[in-house]
């Protein structure tokens, strides 16, 4: 269990680190931009982080499944990548030709055409550094991982602070910081793995590609499905909304990113642990805990950050008061995937990749529904709401494919721990009265329902030759 802890830190310290950088960042730009400018920014990054998903058609997942079982790391890197490289320089040049359009729809601003034009140079840029990335995190390389984690926050961070001290008031501070924090951070680190981009011996290998896609392709459409449903929130408030409701979830989607590092630190994390267990044949009973575990830090943190909303609220500042009332129903999304993680392993253990489609068409309909019924009325909260049902969908239905894959275990703990966290939400979108004893008489009901998992820790700690989890 040291062992597991211990890699589990490392891949962890990067995003740690990386989201206190996050919130210092959030601190100083809420302070200066207006909650329409704050929003305009959200909405690009919120599209820009997600365009690639498109792209990929589902090869990054392959490079990570076939990873172990490929002689040469190098030669399956490039058999990879090379398809989303060419749908990326595609793509670019369609955002080149069109590139005022863009801009005005975006910014409403036709002579911010240079940057969508310089978001073609990111967009390539994310594309290689999605598949190098994800090299290292299969090799375990936990250290590194999050060195170059902390590398890319801070790099943004300084460009975003050098764009303030030349005068920049606007979305520009996020969207150049962005951009140029993130090219300068992968030139390092492309320049750190050159080999993989050397191309001179490059064959292309038809059997394996053909392998590849067949693995893939449902999973590019999963994964496509799932960028329009992180997309469809802030496209909607964008179109049946305000500026400044837009700019409310977007401070309230920076704030619960800190939920959202420690998701893509253990998703990060687990992916390769789970695929090495599988092979080495590890008992239920093991993935069991570790989704308890998961599920208990996960519920501490979410009514921490119930508690704690006033002190949360001090690194917005008041012009931004009303993000308060739609801060748990923002947990949900990285709650619900961080949780899925654990409960979705049969679909990728079986390769039955294709339930995959199906759990993004069941969480992206009633999302789209959601959206249509509640965001013109209640702007930021009814996104928000919208998001959170959608996002328990996505973990019901991927626990329920998984389990027709013969991976299961008993989910009454999740269920349960869940309503009760989506009651708090809600009467966390008003200033109830005795809204903090309920919050309080709430969380100390989850943990009723989940003291099974602290005297189950408690046994493996007295106990650890009967669990292994290395």
């Amino acid at each position: 269990m040291k062992y597991f802890l211990k890699r589990l830190m490392g891949f962890s310290l990067g995003p740690i680190i990386g989201a206190l950088i996050s919130l210092i960042q959030i601190r100083i730009l809420t302070q200066i931009l207006v909650a329409d400018q704050y929003g305009v920014s959200g909405l690009y990054r919120n599209l820009i982080l997600n365009i690639p998903n498109f792209l990929y058609i589902g090869l990054d997942q392959a490079f990570s499944r076939e990873f172990h079982q490929a002689v040469s790391k190098k030669h399956l890197f490039q058999q990879a990548i090379i398809i989303p490289i060419g749908m990326g320089i595609v793509l670019s040049f369609v955002m080149l030709i069109f590139n005022q359009t863009i801009a005005n729809w975006l910014f409403s601003d036709a002579n911010a055409g240079y940057i969508v034009i310089w978001s073609a140079i990111l967009l390539i840029s994310m594309i290689v550094e999605r598949f190098v990335l994800i090299s290292i995190r299969m090799q375990e390389k936990a250290k590194e991982y999050s060195g170059f984690t902390i590398l890319l926050k801070s790099l943004i961070f300084a460009v975003s602070l050098a764009m303030i001290a030349l005068g920049i008031r606007d979305f520009r501070v996020v969207v150049f910081g962005m951009i140029f924090g993130q090219l300068l951070g992968d030139s390092l680190l492309f320049l750190r793995y050159r080999e993989l981009l050397a191309w001179k011996d490059f064959v292309f290998d038809y059997d394996l590609i053909k392998k590849l896609l067949a693995f893939g392709f449902p999973l590019m459409v999963a994964m496509s499905l799932n960028s329009v449903l992180n997309t469809i929130d802030s496209l909607m408030l964008r179109s049946f909304s305000t500026k400044k409701e837009l700019g409310f979830y977007a401070a309230g989607i920076a704030i619960v990113n800190m939920i959202g590092i420690l998701k893509t630190a253990f998703a990060t994390f687990w992916v390769p642990t789970a695929y090495r267990w599988h092979d080495e044949g590890k008992s239920m009973k093991h993935y069991k805990f570790i989704s308890d575990a998961v599920l208990f830090i996960l519920t501490g943190i979410f009514f921490g950050i119930l508690v704690f909303r006033p002190v949360i609220m001090m690194i917005l500042g008041e012009d931004y008061g009303s993000v308060q009332y739609i801060l748990g129903l923002l947990c949900f999304p990285h709650i619900m995937y961080t949780l899925s993680e654990t409960t979705t392993l049969g679909i990728v253990f079986s390769r039955k990749t294709y339930f995959n489609t199906l759990v993004s068409l069941l969480a992206l309909i009633p999302s789209f529904f959601i959206n249509l019924w509640l965001t013109p009325k209640w702007g930021a909260l009814g996104a928000a709401t919208a998001s959170s049902g959608a996002y328990i969908m996505f973990y019901l239905a991927r626990t329920y494919f998984s389990s027709r894959t013969g991976f299961y275990f008993n989910q009454s703990k999740h269920l349960l721990s869940i309503c009760i966290m989506f009651i708090a939400a809600f009467i966390n979108t008003k200033d109830y009265a005795y809204r903090l004893s309920i919050t309080f008489g709430l969380a100390l009901i989850c943990l009723i329902i989940q003291f099974s998992t602290i005297r189950d820790g408690y046994q493996i700690w007295r106990q650890p030759e009967k669990w292994d989890f290395n």
